[in-house]
């Protein structure tokens, strides 16, 4: 399945479920008619408030809207649980619960940096309060310095886990979605130099679009073999596959959580690949993976 947080009326985001003709299903709203209608045990948990929240209830989702779809359709109220094609989205996780991200998962992208493969992964921290959604403005200050673009596949989590076996780390997995990893590259090297960790310099505001859409671990059966690709203002700048990752997703998974608890709503930022670049203002980044969409955001100055 396929969620988006929506800027729903008088501008209250909402919840919808993608349809096949594009338009989004106001998940809540016709959990709740349905419930009313048929009895509180036809949905028998809390009614999903966000992207996140429906797709740990994917499973039982599955059924449950079709159902109040058929139901609506009955009685002629179907139309007013729909939000058009058109709707503007908003970041699907808005404050994921850590966004942990890794360096140089690419050996592409290691070499471009001057840099060798890592015996291990290379953790970082990337602020919270950086994301914005699809066709919100990235914001460079006028004082930053270079400010480069990087596409990256963002694993989502719903469950917790600690020390958990590569075989079981799928299982804490319940969706991806698109990100940008944008990163203000003067200030990340001079940083480096001064041997300083590297979060100023991914944590900037607005330095973490992501969107459009929360797509379910069910409609990827591979997240391995996903084309991966961005472009500034129509042109080719990063084309690659996820299948390049040196640390796969269930090595990041048991990597990470032998360290530290992981929790639901923490997002992995699995790594960029070759073809980084900057960008500047008046330019148009578009960051397009196979099966989850295309991510699309202007850069200004401020």
């Amino acid at each position: 399945m396929r969620f988006a947080r929506l800027v729903g009326p008088e501008g209250v985001p909402a919840l919808g479920a993608l349809l096949e003709d594009g338009s989004y299903l106001d998940v809540p709203r016709s959990l709740r008619a349905f419930r009313n209608a048929m009895g509180r045990d036809f949905v028998p948990f809390p009614l999903p408030e966000t992207p996140l929240d429906a797709a740990r209830h994917a499973e039982r989702l599955k059924d449950l809207l079709p159902a109040a779809v058929a139901m609506l359709h009955r009685q002629g109220e179907y139309a007013h649980y729909v939000h058009p094609a058109d709707t503007p989205l908003l970041a699907p996780l808005p404050r994921p619960n850590r966004i942990l991200a890794i360096g140089r998962n690419y050996a592409e992208h290691a070499r471009e940096q001057g840099a060798s493969v890592a015996e291990e992964p290379i953790v970082f921290l990337k602020a919270s309060t950086s994301v914005i959604g699809p066709e919100a403005n990235i914001e460079i200050p006028d004082w930053l310095g270079r400010v480069d673009y990087e596409a990256e596949l963002l694993v989502v989590l719903g469950k917790e886990g600690k020390n958990v076996a590569e075989a079981d780390a799928m299982e804490l997995v319940v969706g991806y979605t698109i990100f940008n990893d944008v990163t203000a590259r003067a200030q990340q090297r001079s940083d480096q130099e001064r041997k300083h960790p590297w979060f100023r310099s991914k944590s900037v505001d607005t330095f973490g679009p992501m969107g459009p859409l929360l797509v379910t671990s069910e409609e990827i059966p591979d997240p391995h073999a996903l084309r991966l690709s961005c472009r500034v203002n129509g042109e080719l700048r990063q084309d690659d596959s996820t299948g390049s990752m040196v640390y796969r997703i269930p090595a990041l998974i048991a990597f990470l959580s032998r360290w530290f608890r992981l929790e639901p709503g923490d997002v992995i930022a699995t790594g960029t690949p070759s073809g980084i670049g900057p960008v500047v203002p008046g330019d148009v980044v578009e960051c397009r993976i196979e099966n989850l969409g295309v991510l699309r955001n202007p850069v200004v100055a401020v």
